[in-house]
């Protein structure tokens, strides 16, 4: 009978660590990794939402995305925002097509686009809290080289030349 008591709470302490009980109150804890991140990406953007079909657009241009992880530059996939659940078969008005930084921003409308709405159909968090899972550092960016505050909210423009540096503390 002891044996049997003993491999029932063995049992039931195996299944509270793996998450499939709950009996123990886990919301004091000091552990940060239980607190899911707060991500910018999981409301799109309206912009976001408009797909392209190619025909009659009033806007295509091109600026440039770097970032920078540890001062170690982190490639940003080709074909980020071709084909995805939104735009099946299509592409977003913001997309890549490689994996060198340079997005194409297109419309059938001139409309000011944030840097918000890539990063939006990438699925990737950023603004001025951190990118994409890196949090606890500082961030900086820079556009055409100039320090930029604007972050998310920066309007996309042919040409630019944007940087995201992140450092960790």
């Amino acid at each position: 009978m002891i044996f049997t008591a003993v491999c029932l709470a063995s049992l039931v302490g195996l299944l509270e660590y793996e998450g499939y009980l709950n009996l123990i109150d886990d919301s004091k804890s000091t552990d940060d990794s239980s607190v899911p991140l707060n991500n910018t990406s999981d409301e799109m953007h309206p912009l976001g939402m408009e797909c392209l079909d190619h025909e009659g657009l009033a806007m295509h241009f091109h600026p440039y995305l770097t970032i920078l992880i540890d001062g170690v530059e982190y490639s940003i996939p080709g074909n980020t925002g071709i084909n995805t659940d939104v735009c099946q078969d299509a592409m977003h008005m913001t997309h890549t097509h490689d994996d060198t930084g340079k997005i194409h921003v297109e419309s059938k409308n001139i409309e000011d686009v944030p840097l918000e709405v890539f990063f939006d159909v990438w699925g990737k968090h950023f603004d001025e809290t951190g990118i994409m899972e890196y949090r606890d550092g500082t961030i900086e960016m820079t556009v055409d080289g100039q320090i930029s505050t604007d972050y998310q909210n920066h309007i996309l423009a042919d040409g630019q030349n944007i940087v995201i540096s992140y450092t960790s503390n």
